[in-house]
């Protein structure tokens, strides 16, 4: 298969996964907001029912956005393998057209950017903490 070829088929299927991407956002995010009927139902005592967008649950949805969202960063890890040699020669040049020092600078400041952006879930430390914690630090800034 031609190089030009496969780089629009990469490029065609990124785009439909960043769209699925973004609509599956949006869904989470303005459709079923967060709280969608459970935590208000867990404060005040009584069964809320859950809502629902085609069926799904804002969990439901979230789970879709995280499986189109890691094929979405696999697709483009193939796109940056198909461009390696355009990246290499842009951010540090070639033998004949050396970049300059600021150029390799800022593109390996971007380079730690994203491999630290890559790696921020794991670095961090989590807390669990019951409704009941956060219900009297809720009430007194009331």
């Amino acid at each position: 298969m031609k190089r030009n070829i496969l780089n629009i088929i990469i490029d065609a299927i990124s785009l439909i996964v960043f769209m699925g991407m973004i609509s599956t956002g949006l869904i989470i995010n303005y459709v079923l907001p967060p709280g969608s009927g459970r935590i208000e139902s867990l404060f005040k005592g009584r069964e809320r029912p859950v809502e629902l967008y085609l069926g799904l649950s804002r969990h439901d949805w979230g789970d879709i956005h995280i499986y189109i969202s890691l094929s979405f960063l696999i697709v483009l890890v193939i796109h940056l393998i198909l461009h390696w040699s355009w990246i290499k020669n842009a951010t540090f040049g070639s033998k004949q057209k050396p970049q300059t020092i600021q150029r390799k600078v800022v593109s390996i400041i971007i380079i730690l950017f994203i491999i630290f952006s890559l790696l921020f879930p794991w670095i961090g430390s989590r807390q669990r903490i019951s409704y009941g914690d956060l219900s009297p630090k809720y009430e007194q800034k009331k």
